[in-house]
């Protein structure tokens, strides 16, 4: 959806939480830019994409990752020990987006940041035609937002310097976007 490493820098010894982090290709790099006195934390629900993410990191000789299944709203995590929450395309995903950003807010140190690309519902999305008819609901991705209405939650779950970064132009339906956000504890 889009690069969460561009939103701002993943230093050598950092904690990095990856939300959703399906086959670990993110977790991974993640890993490799925090080194080996760093930590990545992966979590994701479906089994699967735990285990081609464990998979994936011992494929890569990283022993600095682990992953847990589990589901996005309870993470497996004390208060206050993670210096980097990422999430690329997952968040979207959760029914409970509020409780989402609630729990990295929560893991993160004071200081820490969330950067992070998902889809979000683009101007058009479920709107009324010229001819006063809805477009199709099925053409919006269910529990798509609009960003402004991302960056409010940030603000709501805690955050501070909440801010949409850009669009990615990735497409998932003719109505949806991909866009990049960070936000910091």
């Amino acid at each position: 959806m889009g690069n969460p490493f561009g939103l701002g820098p993943i230093r050598a010894g950092e904690t990095v939480l990856d939300v959703g982090c399906g086959a670990g290709a993110d977790a991974c790099i993640a890993a490799l830019l925090v080194g080996s006195q760093g930590r990545v934390v992966g979590v994701d629900a479906t089994p699967a994409m735990v285990e081609k993410a464990r998979w994936s990191a011992q494929l890569a000789g990283l022993a600095n990752v682990e992953v847990h299944q589990v589901d996005m709203v309870r993470l497996p995590l004390p208060d206050a020990c993670i210096d980097v929450v990422i999430s690329n395309a997952a968040i979207n995903l959760a029914t409970d987006k509020t409780s989402v950003f609630q729990e990295a807010c929560r893991v993160l140190r004071p200081g820490g940041r969330l950067q992070f690309a998902d889809v979000v519902r683009g101007e058009a999305c479920c709107a009324t035609t010229q001819t006063g008819a809805k477009t199709s609901w099925a053409d919006c991705v269910s529990g798509t937002l609009p960003a402004e209405q991302v960056v409010a939650m940030l603000h709501d779950a805690g955050f501070r310097e909440a801010a949409l970064v850009g669009y990615t132009d990735y497409q998932t339906s003719p109505t949806t976007i991909g866009a990049t956000f960070r936000a910091v504890k």
